[in-house]
């Protein structure tokens, strides 16, 4: 059984208003990912780590049947919400689907595309890339559980699972796509408007 974790507890400093709630589409940013995922072939829980203004997103978002989870420590960086995330998860859970908040780009069939290469090939990490740069979703062994808990251990890492991903870097699978999506995040208010109107004219 895979479980979707959604890391979307961020302050989105950068696009200086909460990006989670703007528009696309039929619905916000956040509930377009939760959306494109629950409609795929994902056969675990939906999982939504939230942070800044939580209350706020939990209420906007109250339609959705998922798990939200706040992350206390949000201020601290994503790791402290991968930590949030995997917590107590279900015993039958093989692996775990990794996603950022913000990027309304991945298709429901790219999530069915590494849902099912990963329950066939079963590797420790699987990684969409495009044109050679890594993208998300990334899903996780949950093997690998105990290693996620064994960084916290080390001191909070930088970034989110970076510090697993270079430590496994020989385990990683590559599941390249001509979809730019996987790497497109809205960090900037432009960038927003830039695939806001690509994608809805």
């Amino acid at each position: 059984m895979i479980s979707a974790i959604i890391l979307a507890a961020g302050e989105a400093s950068r696009m200086g208003r909460l990006k989670q709630l703007l528009p696309w589409g039929e619905s916000t940013i956040l509930g377009t990912v939760i959306n494109n995922i629950q409609e795929s072939e994902l056969d675990g829980q939906v999982r939504v780590v939230l942070g800044a203004e939580s209350e706020r997103i939990k209420a906007e978002l109250s339609d959705y049947n998922c798990q939200f989870l706040t992350n206390p420590d949000y201020t601290r960086g994503m790791f402290s919400s991968v930590m949030t995330g995997i917590k107590d998860l279900s015993q039958n859970t093989t692996g775990l689907l990794f996603m950022l908040a913000d990027q309304p780009l991945v298709t429901t069939d790219i999530y069915n595309q590494l849902i099912n290469y990963f329950k066939k090939e079963e590797p420790l990490l699987l990684v969409p890339s495009y044109n050679q740069r890594r993208g998300h979703p990334l899903i996780i062994s949950a093997e690998l559980i105990p290693e996620i808990y064994k960084l916290r251990e080390d001191g909070v890492p930088e970034g989110g699972l970076r510090a697993l991903l270079d430590k496994y870097e020989d385990e990683i699978e590559y599941y390249n796509l001509d979809q730019e999506g996987v790497i497109i995040d809205l960090d900037y208010y432009e960038d927003y408007q830039k695939y806001y109107s690509d994608h809805h004219s």
